[in-house]
Formats: C-alpha cells, sequence, structure tokens
C-alpha cells in the first residue's frame, strides 16, 4: 500500500510540475492586439429558467466593443418568467424566419426580433436541455463564426477582438477563452476590476480558476489536447460543427462536442487554440451545495467521455497527446489517485494521534511546495494578462492559498469520488445550480 501511495503522490506532483514549465514560457510570449477586419459571429444563448440572470446576460451583450455579430436568446421551455423578462427588456415583435440548417432539435414555438436590440434574435421553444437549445440556435444562426455562451456568462468588453484575430490563422476551427469567477469582478460598462470581497468558497474558486484556465488548460492546448472548450465560452467554425453533426444531449455535451471535433481534426493541420486575451466572467456557486452539484456533474461528465470515446481513447493512450492525457493525467492522476490520496489524508491524521508524523512530513512539504508553486506561477500569468490583486485583497489571497493547499485540495478530491460513483447510480441527472440573482450593473459608468 505504501508502494501504491508514494506511485500515486508522486505522479500527483510530476504533471503539475510539468504544466507550470510548459507555460512558463506565456510569459513572454507576444500578445495579439485585437484589431482587425471584424468576422460577422453568431452569438448563441441557451436559456432554462434564467430570470433571476437575464437582465445582466442582455446588459453584459450590450457592453461588448465588437458591432459585427447577431445575438440569438434560445428559450429552452423555461417554466419561470424568463420569457416575460425577455420580451419587456427586448421589445419583442414576432417575424417569421426559416431555418438554415436541420441539426435536431425540438419544435420552435415562436421566433421574435427585438425591435429595441435589432442585432437580437429571440427563439421560443419546447423543452429539450442545452444542447438541444444550441443545436435550434445553431440552425437559424447566419454567420459562418458560433459563439456558445451560458446565460451567465459576460464577455470582456475586447474578448470578441481578441477571438477574430486568432481566426487569421485558416488552420484555427474552434477557440476557448479564459473562464473567471463573475462575482470576483466589480463591473462598469467598459473595465471590469479584481475583487476578493467575497465568501470564501468564491475565494477558492477564483484562485482554482486561475490556475485552471492559466496553467492547466493552456498546457494542454499548447500539446494541441485541450479537452474542453468550456459551455461558457466557446467559438466555433460553423462548418466544423455541422460537420460533427452539433450538439449531443449528454450531460457534458461541451467535453462531447470538444473531443468529437479533436477526432475529426486529428491527423490535419487543423487545431483548436486558447486565447489567453479573451476572458468570460461566469458566476460560481455560492453555497456549498451548489457548488457539490456543479462539480459533481462535472465528474459524471468526463467519465461519460471515457465511455463515448473508449475506443479512440484507451488503444492511442501511448500513441497520441490527447489520450495520453487523458488516461494517465485525468483518469489515472485525477480519479484514481483522488481514492488513495484520501488515505494519504487518513494517513496523516492516523500519525498525528499515533506520534509519528515525522514518517509523512516530507511528503507534506512536497506536496505544499508543488502546489503553492501551481499557484504563484498561475497568478503571475494572470497578472500578465492583467488579473491583479491589491490592497488588503493580498491578505484575502494569502489566506485563500493557505486554504486551498489544506482544505479545498480535499473538497475536490470529495467531489471527484463522489461524481465518479454517481456517474454509475445517477447518470441521467444534469444538477442545474441555481443563479444567485445578484445585479452586477454591468452598464453604469465608471
Amino acid at each position: 500500500m505504501n508502494l501504491l501511495l508514494e506511485l500515486f503522490l508522486f505522479a500527483g506532483i510530476f504533471f503539475p510540475i510539468y504544466h507550470i514549465l510548459n507555460v512558463i514560457p506565456t510569459l513572454f510570449k507576444k500578445r495579439i492586439n485585437g484589431f482587425g477586419i471584424e468576422r460577422a459571429m453568431s452569438i448563441i444563448i441557451p436559456c432554462y429558467n434564467e430570470e433571476q440572470i437575464i437582465a445582466t446576460t442582455i446588459e453584459g451583450i450590450q457592453r461588448i466593443n465588437y458591432q459585427n455579430y447577431e445575438c440569438i436568446f434560445v428559450n429552452d421551455g423555461s417554466s419561470d418568467h424568463t420569457m416575460r423578462n425577455m420580451k419587456r427588456r427586448l421589445k419583442l415583435k414576432k417575424i417569421n424566419i426559416k431555418n438554415k440548417h436541420n441539426l435536431d432539435s425540438k419544435k420552435i414555438k415562436s421566433i421574435y426580433r427585438s425591435s429595441k436590440y435589432p442585432k437580437i434574435l429571440v427563439l421560443d421553444k419546447e423543452n429539450g436541455g442545452k444542447s438541444d437549445a444550441l443545436n435550434a440556435g445553431i440552425n437559424f444562426s447566419k454567420n459562418d463564426y458560433l459563439i456558445t455562451l451560458d446565460a451567465d456568462s459576460i464577455l470582456h468588453v475586447n474578448a470578441l477582438k481578441f477571438v477574430n484575430e486568432a481566426f487569421n490563422d485558416p488552420e484555427v476551427v474552434a477557440v476557448s477563452g479564459i473562464i473567471q469567477i463573475l462575482q470576483s469582478f466589480n463591473f462598469s460598462k467598459d473595465t471590469q476590476k479584481t475583487t476578493l470581497k467575497i465568501n470564501p468558497l468564491l475565494r477558492l474558486q477564483t484562485i482554482e480558476y486561475i490556475k485552471s484556465c492559466f496553467c492547466y488548460k493552456a498546457s494542454l492546448a499548447k500539446l494541441n489536447s485541450l479537452l474542453v472548450i468550456s459551455g461558457a465560452f466557446g467559438v466555433f467554425r460553423k462548418d466544423i460543427i455541422l460537420d460533427v453533426n452539433g450538439f449531443n444531449h449528454l450531460i457534458g455535451e461541451d467535453l462531447d462536442l470538444t473531443l468529437r471535433i479533436q477526432f475529426k481534426i486529428e491527423g490535419t493541420t487543423k487545431k483548436i487554440v486558447y486565447v489567453p486575451d479573451a476572458i468570460c466572467y461566469t458566476e460560481g456557486p455560492e453555497t456549498f451545495r451548489d457548488f457539490l452539484k456543479q462539480r459533481i456533474r462535472w465528474q459524471k461528465s468526463f467519465i461519460e467521455s471515457l465511455f463515448t470515446f473508449k475506443n479512440l481513447i484507451f488503444k492511442n493512450t501511448f500513441k497520441k497527446t490527447l489520450p495520453f492525457f487523458m488516461i494517465i493525467d485525468a483518469l489515472f492522476i485525477g480519479v484514481f489517485s483522488s481514492f488513495i490520496i484520501i488515505l494519504f489524508y487518513f494517513l496523516v491524521f492516523n500519525n498525528i494521534l499515533n506520534g509519528t508524523l515525522i514518517y509523512v512530513i516530507p511528503y507534506f512539504i512536497v506536496f505544499v511546495s508543488v502546489h503553492l508553486l501551481y499557484n504563484l506561477v498561475g497568478l503571475s500569468i494572470a497578472s500578465y494578462y492583467n488579473v491583479r490583486y491589491y490592497k488588503f485583497d493580498i491578505v484575502r489571497l494569502i489566506t485563500t492559498i493557505i486554504l486551498d493547499i489544506t482544505i479545498y485540495r480535499f473538497a475536490i478530491l470529495c467531489t471527484i469520488i463522489l461524481g465518479t460513483i454517481f456517474y454509475f447510480t445517477d447518470k441521467k441527472s444534469w444538477n442545474k445550480v441555481n443563479r444567485s440573482g445578484r445585479n452586477y450593473n454591468v452598464l453604469k459608468r465608471s
């Protein structure tokens, strides 16, 4: 058992160090300027029971520093006042237009255009789930580039300019941006400023997103092995989505689509890229219950993908980089080691009780050192992309990092274990997280 524990602990330390070393050159990379001819883009926002956040969503679209776009809200059979609120805020008028594509989706009941914001289209459809709503939006989109956003997503004012420039490379078929916690920013019409004056759970998620986006995902993208373009913010050439027949009705529709695209372009010069300047802000769960629901859903999605693509993944584990990182880094280190490292925590506790803590001190020192370094590198890269903390937030940041290393890591391991178990016992449940209902005032003057 000790040998197995040591193996998992070593692997759990090796891969974070590898990703750190892989992304450090990012600090010296020339940044894109976000200028150039604007490509016509279609923004698709699926909405299901979003009455608490829809006003912020609409305001978020209005602050985008980009002109050549249309925005399609898809009301997916909401049972609350989402549709009524959109009618009131957007001054909707019913129109008749034909779908341009034929991806599978539920029946469209009515189509509206905003008389207040002519770029905004609203589809009112029967409930079919998020993937179904996305397919419906694609069917009625008129542009060759598609942006998928969650209803609680707010884009950085220049996010679309940055992804637009990424498509100057004709080999790029999709772009993933950076996802940050919405509550950790104070907004105005033109700017956003960081804040950690939020509850501890949101602070921990804020630091986690920084590490995940600026280190882990950036490292995978550099290796052409990005596992998921987040449903909160992804940009695609429409032809690649049509080639893979749109979104599938699964727990993790974003992970599934990304993998189908990755395997579709495998062996070609086509690629998916990561653009650190293109930032999207999305609500983080504010309660531990919602946090559990979200993370269990994410883990169920990962296990689902292993079964969906098992033939492409397991047969090529040591032949291709994407299957390698899915199996060795995500499954072996991320899932299996979670069960083993939980034993490590109990080992530490047992040694404290028996007065033999000296045997686990070396493990603990290395574990803390590596994860502290991971935090510092993530924050350094984030600072390079203008995500910085000042004044008393520095104190909050330090305490959050301590909590992240000592407690939050344990909580994440537990959600991985629970999500893995629940996939086999309750695989159909989607576990929608409640919206906060907070007014973010994203159009207020500075």
